[in-house]
This record gives structure tokens, sequence and C-alpha cells, in this order.
């Protein structure tokens, strides 16, 4: 009780789910479930999320690279039922109004199922795994629970009992547009801002439709992109601008991912330069 009393004192004020715990640990020492308990719902609720998208992550790298990214497999689960898209809805609304089925050999004859109905369950007491449910077991051994550790839950903390879901392995974007963009600054937007659009002002970027109006050869044919590049000023830079549409519970950064075959995570991101013509830009 002295010891947690004393550490109570140095967490800083915006230690808040620590100093909860370890608050509710001075005055009921080695009751953990209390401890555990004073911790508000909506961030109890969220660490259980949080684990339910590691071991479906894991599980879905795990899929593509042995099953590919284009095919239905035998054992995959397939989501041929969802309600609450049929009425207007998100599909978020967990599984209420979902039927699954595991994919036979008999559905891969037909060539009725596509790889974007195939789904990976979020772990929960309510779910069915497919074939999946060997490398979910295994996941979930290494950190000492199973699957019945998702049904106790509810009888636990009743608050944030997890049924689980299920989650498309892959969806496509909609909605797909391009714009090839010239521009000088690197650090300049390329699109529109709210604020731009508020005070008036536009972006300096040019469509390179335009930028290269006036340039074209008598034969009235676009140069190729080497010509393009010798032809213009050596500090324009090319942009592609994407939009596109997702589903909900996709994130636009794992679409940018696949599309440019590079990392989007932060260590990465924080490695990269303005090399070449862009650092003259910057004077450096």
């Amino acid at each position: 009780m002295k010891c947690a009393k004393s550490i109570l004192n140095d967490l800083s004020r915006f230690m808040g789910v620590e100093k909860s715990v370890i608050g509710s640990l001075s005055k009921k020492p080695r009751d953990y479930k209390s401890a555990y308990t004073s911790i508000a719902k909506n961030m109890r609720s969220m660490y259980l999320h949080a684990y339910q998208s590691y071991l479906w992550n894991v599980v879905a790298s795990h899929r593509i690279e042995t099953g590919g990214s284009t095919e239905v497999r035998e054992g995959d689960l397939l989501l041929i039922k969802d309600k609450s898209l049929e009425q207007g809805g998100s599909g978020t609304s967990g599984l209420k109004g979902k039927e699954v089925k595991v994919c036979t050999k008999d559905d891969i004859k037909s060539g009725i199922y596509k790889i974007t109905d195939v789904v990976l369950p979020l772990v929960g007491g309510k779910i069915e795994y497919g074939s999946s449910e060997d490398k979910f077991m295994e996941l979930m051994q290494k950190d000492g629970i199973s699957k019945e550790s998702f049904v106790k839950i509810g009888s636990i903390d009743r608050e944030i009992a997890l049924g689980g879901d299920y989650r498309n392995l892959i969806c496509k974007p909609s909605d797909v547009s391009f714009e090839v963009l010239t521009y000088k600054d690197p650090r300049q937007p390329l699109i529109q801002t709210d604020l731009m659009k508020v005070t008036g002002t536009e972006i300096k970027a040019v469509p390179v439709s335009l930028a290269l109006k006036g340039k074209l050869p008598s034969n009235g044919k676009e140069p190729a992109a080497e010509e393009m590049q010798a032809d213009v000023d050596e500090t324009i830079l090319f942009a592609m601008v994407v939009g596109f549409s997702l589903p909900p519970s996709s994130y636009a950064t794992i679409a940018l991912r696949e599309l440019t075959k590079r990392p989007t995570s932060s260590e990465y991101q924080s490695k990269l330069e303005l090399s070449g013509r862009c650092e003259r830009n910057l004077g450096s």
C-alpha cells in the first residue's frame, strides 16, 4: 500500500489510466480486478479492440503470404449476408445481421465468390474462424490465452463483452481519380485546404497538361516522359494527386502503401529527405 501511494505521487496529471490503477491498488492492495475496472470503460474497450486488430493484422498478412491476394481458397470465410449494408448501414455494427460460410471446393468451382467476399474474424465469443483458426490459436497461445478467454470476458466485465465481428480481407477503392501536377516548391500544398478556400488562396500547382500546352511537337502527340523531363525547367517537379473512396474500417494509408509499394510507417517517413532538385529549391 505504501509503495502504491509513493508511486502515485510521482505520476503526472496526464497519466490518468496509471493513476486510476495505482490509486485503486493503494486502497485495495492486490485487488487487481478492482484496479482494472477503475480504468474508464472506453479505455478498457480500446485495449481489447487493439488486441483484436493486432491478431487480425497478423493473420491477414499470413493469409496473403500463403494464399495470395487474388483467389478464394478452400476454408476461407465468406460473407454471404450483411443486413446492415442492405439497409443502408456501414457494415461496422458488429455481428448483427451478418452471415458467413466456409468456402468449399464446389464454391470455388462455381466461381460465384471473389477475393473481396473473403473475411477474417475479429476474435470474440460468437464468431467462426474457418481455416484461419490454427493461426489465431497459435498467436493467442503465445500470449497465454485461448478463444475461450473472449467468452469469459463477458462474465468478468459485461460492459466490454466481445462477441466479435468480421472484416473483409481485401476491399477495392471506388471513385478513383488522379491528376498529374507540376510545381516548384516541395513544401507547398498540392490540393486546396479548407483554410485556403476561406482565405481565397490558390494552389500554385498546375496540371501537367496545361504546363505542356504549346510545347507539343508538330505531329500533335504528347512527348514521352523522358522528353518531357528534358524539355521543362530543371526546377519543375511532378506530383500525382490521387482521390478515392473506401468503406468503413479501411484506411487510406494502407491503400497508398499498396499503390506506391512504399512503407507508410513513421520510422520510414521520417528518414525521407528532399533530394536532387528539391534540395536546390530550398537553397540547400
